[in-house]
């Protein structure tokens, strides 16, 4: 039987734990995999932004334009890698979908504590990564959420970081719309008009600093992105 210990790698499950899983919780962390399960995906990634270093299984059935759209905004806040759960009803095409969007594998489903033993030992966790994006002068700081501007710094509101973080991280391309309104949670009334008040904010934040350049431009149909 294996202990738990510090370096034991932790996995955030997405899914109904009556339908993924084989096993109690205890029997995960005995076998050295803890676990959490969210059957939301808003859970499932707040989670996962307070632990970077666990790893993610997506096992909640979803589309494949969602299950891309996920990817986008879970790689940032996910140091482990993110895993694709099947059962035996999985078409080939939504798992090659689900490595197209950057999954690194596939589990079986249920999850058991064997599985998930062999799915970490299969593919371990590597080192860490530059937790800072940076376009031009702009440098944005992952691990304290700030942002700077040539000698100016400046510590952004979680929305607004959220914005600035998924669209560099896209550049050169867009992002669009529905991916930052996912983002930003399904407890939001309306999270595309949340989008945009934050737009207007971080645009006029971001203008203090330079105030003759539009760092971020509106793509028609698209969504945003850096201005090139």
């Amino acid at each position: 039987m294996t202990s738990l210990s510090s370096a034991d790698p932790r996995f955030v499950l997405h899914g109904r734990s009556s339908e993924i899983l084989r096993g109690s919780f205890a029997e995960f962390r005995h076998a050295g995999v803890p676990i959490a399960v969210h059957a939301e995906i808003v859970d499932a990634l707040a989670d996962l932004a307070h632990d970077y270093e666990a790893s993610l299984v997506l096992a909640g059935g979803e589309s494949v334009e969602r299950l891309a759209a996920i990817v986008q905004i879970a790689e940032p806040v996910c140091g482990g890698p993110i895993f694709f759960g099947v059962s035996e009803d999985t078409e080939t095409s939504m798992i090659e979908a689900a490595m197209r969007a950057g999954m690194r594998g596939t589990i079986r489903l249920p999850i058991t504590p064997d599985r998930l033993r062999e799915l970490a030992r299969l593919h371990p966790r590597t080192g860490p990564l530059d937790r800072t994006l940076r376009f031009g002068e702009l440098t944005l700081d992952i691990t304290h959420r700030s942002l700077r501007w040539q000698k100016h710094a400046l510590l952004l509101p979680p929305r607004e970081f959220e914005l600035l973080h998924q669209i560099m991280r896209a550049y050169p391309e867009s992002v669009s719309i529905d991916t930052l309104a996912l983002a930003f949670g399904s407890d939001l009334e309306d999270p595309h008009a949340s989008v945009r008040v934050a737009m207007t904010k971080l645009r006029a934040r971001l203008a203090t600093f330079a105030p003759a350049q539009a760092l971020i431009e509106t793509v028609r149909v698209a969504g945003y992105r850096l201005a090139s």
